[in-house]
């Protein structure tokens, strides 16, 4: 049987569309390797720097107090002066002054949070923080968890995705896009573990990234002292989180450009041979779902084919003197052949 070239269909090249994805998330690239670099460095930098900022917190809240407010706090009900948190608004007490976004000279102080989706951006001085709503926290949510998340089938990559389509954002403001609302929605459920009962990832990074403060520190408007050199330390935290998020969206815009570039050129093509040429050159080896699942098979019958097919199968199968009787009567026509 020989097989028939197949006609492409719109079908037929979103198929092969979100096969060529597949194949450049797969490879190797620089790109790649700096997304996973980045993520590593993050692993090494959250909670080095996190160490230094429990020394800050605990030099400003002594454990001592902390547990004799906390003593207190079971004794009489009244008493409530204790809290945990994960971020924590710092001030230098060692370094001269520097300028805000309007050029005006205040104090070098920032909030440093170590939640999952905290901010990692901001000016210094602002006393505000909106914690637990930071897009750009969502950003380092998706570029930590991707390969858990892509496990689950969600997209981890729409807010790239939507950047690069200008679908969501414009001149006037914001178009609603109802794809990627229900996206942030799944990846939400999934990070808060309400999908399938699993790992509340907020939490978890809440938990593990705790301290215990005084009164109304921690994330708010009262200040914590520290040194230059410690708060230097602190931004490095933030610097991790962005370089992880400008790496994921570096490699995903990679990816994507090619998958459009791929997409025009299998505009033109009109049998699947021409995508298989395209493969072979590529190195790609197409999802074999997709050569069977989503193109079937259409077959052209050799007529002779099929006769011998059909006949071999109800004729006996030769013995070994049938199979050496034949052999010699090869040999014999051969010697003839030659001989004339």
């Amino acid at each position: 049987m020989e097989q028939k070239d197949v006609r492409l269909n719109s079908n037929k090249r979103q198929s092969l569309k979100i096969d060529f994805a597949r194949e450049l998330e797969s490879r190797d690239s620089p790109e790649k390797e700096d997304y996973l670099q980045k993520w590593e460095r993050c692993n090494v930098v959250i909670p080095e720097t996190f160490g230094v900022m429990k020394k800050a917190v605990q030099r400003r809240f002594k454990p001592v107090d902390v547990s004799t407010y906390k003593r207190l706090g079971k004794e009489y009900s009244t008493v409530d002066a204790t809290g945990v948190d994960s971020c924590f608004f710092m001030k230098v007490i060692d370094a001269p002054k520097v300028l805000d976004e309007y050029n005006d000279e205040v104090d070098k102080s920032k909030h440093f949070s170590w939640e999952l989706d905290g901010k990692y951006q901001g000016d210094y001085s602002s006393s505000h923080y909106h914690s637990g709503s930071s897009n750009s926290g969502k950003n380092f949510a998706y570029a930590y968890y991707r390969d858990e998340m892509k496990k689950r089938g969600l997209n981890p990559d729409c807010n790239i995705q939507n950047d690069i389509n200008n679908i969501e954002a414009n001149h006037k403001g914001y178009k609603t896009n109802p794809y990627l609302s229900q996206c942030r929605n799944d990846n939400q459920a999934f990070l808060s573990g309400k999908s399938d009962g699993g790992i509340n990832y907020y939490q978890k990074w809440k938990d593990d990234y705790a301290l215990d403060i005084i009164g109304t520190g921690g994330c708010r408007s009262r200040a914590i002292p520290c040194t230059d050199s410690e708060f230097a330390q602190f931004e490095l935290m933030h610097i991790a989180k962005a370089n992880l998020v400008q790496a994921h969206t570096a490699w995903v815009s990679t990816m994507l450009t090619q998958v459009k570039h791929f997409e025009k050129g299998l505009k033109l093509m009109t049998k699947f041979s021409q995508v298989q040429e395209f493969a072979k050159k590529f190195n790609w080896q197409i999802s074999p779902e997709i050569l069977v699942d989503k193109f079937g098979t259409d077959l052209v019958i050799s007529i002779d084919t099929l006769v011998d097919e059909i006949t071999n199968i109800a004729k006996p199968k030769p013995t070994r003197d049938d199979k050496i009787k034949a052999r010699m009567l090869y040999e014999a026509s051969q010697i003839s052949s030659m001989a004339s």
